[in-house]
């Protein structure tokens, strides 16, 4: 009676100890780096106050007179575009403000488009368009948090006109 009393002890023993150590390295542990990801559902592109391009949930949104594309001139760059961010129900949410969150982007043919910031908007989410020659192209917009991508559309067609 004696040895099953022991044995049994030493098995619940060890399955304890084996639970403690598979739940203590787990991702909850409180010591680990804890990242926040900025994950909206969308964004708006805005221009003096007329939010001319809308994306959310994977659509371009080109209800209410909206674009279904962006344009950019030939040599010349658009006047100054502001990024908002959609949450879960569209509404509005401001960009980042974190440094570690820096707005990027992917062209699909850098030799039709190039995106300028002011010097003081570098990483921000304000830009404008240049078109290098006639043509298309399309851009994907991105949040990158340190080294990877949070957020990005999908490539929004892009034309360049004189």
């Amino acid at each position: 009676m004696f040895f099953v009393r022991n044995s049994f002890q030493r098995t619940f023993a060890a399955v304890a100890v084996l639970t403690f150590f598979v739940i203590g390295c787990g991702s909850d542990d409180p010591t680990s780096h804890q990242e926040e990801h900025f994950e909206p559902e969308g964004l708006v592109i805005i221009d003096s106050g007329n939010r001319f391009f809308r994306y959310f949930r994977g659509q371009i949104d080109a209800s209410g007179g909206r674009k279904d594309h962006l344009d950019a001139p030939l040599n010349e760059e658009t006047s100054h575009w502001s990024i908002r961010f959609l949450d879960e129900d569209g509404d509005e949410i401001d960009p980042p403000d974190d440094p570690d969150f820096k707005f990027t982007w992917a062209i699909a043919d850098p030799t039709v488009l190039e995106v300028v910031q002011d010097a003081d908007d570098v990483g921000k989410f304000d830009f404008h368009l240049r078109g290098l020659k006639v043509g298309e192209t399309t851009i994907e917009l991105q949040v990158t948090h340190d080294d990877h991508v949070d957020f990005r559309t999908i490539p929004i067609p892009v034309h360049v006109g004189e």
